[in-house]
């Protein structure tokens, strides 16, 4: 049975691929078999037609995908706090409920994207931001003086 596919094993295909080398040429690199290169390369949306040129292309394209994911993450999350920040002062309990509501879709939206980043390989670790929103809905953590 082979080894499980890795993080690294992911990594190194997509440096590879962005650097033209062909399917087999990486498969040789990372001692995998080709399948299993071109199993990654499935997952991460790269293909090998086209040479160094699409390698390139593909490399923008995920690069511009991530950085989109990363701003979708960072506005969501955002997006989540404020919402949390006016439910104390909404008007009536179901402008409050439905505040909760917004904040917890949101919350979910940048948890789905972040997750997808952290699989991917791709976005930041969004610490602080997840910080404030906790601190937000539960109160700062013990021993937490907020300074960041």
């Amino acid at each position: 049975m082979a080894d499980p596919i890795t993080d690294r094993d992911r990594q190194e295909v997509q440096r590879l691929h962005a650097a033209g080398k062909t399917r087999n040429e990486i498969a040789r690199t990372i001692n995998r078999a080709a399948a299993t290169v071109s199993k990654i390369a499935n997952e991460l949306g790269l293909t090998f037609t086209g040479g160094a040129r699409v390698a390139a292309a593909t490399h923008a394209h995920r690069a511009d995908a991530a950085a989109r994911r990363e701003l979708l993450a960072d506005e969501a999350l955002d997006g989540a706090l404020r919402q949390v920040e006016q439910v104390g002062g909404a008007e009536s309990a179901r402008d409050a409920r439905d505040r909760a509501t917004a904040a917890r879709a949101l919350a979910e939206v940048h948890a789905r994207v972040s997750e997808l980043a952290r699989h991917t390989g791709t976005g930041s670790k969004g610490g602080a931001m997840l910080d404030r929103l906790a601190d937000a809905l539960l109160g700062p953590a013990e021993g937490d003086t907020g300074g960041g």
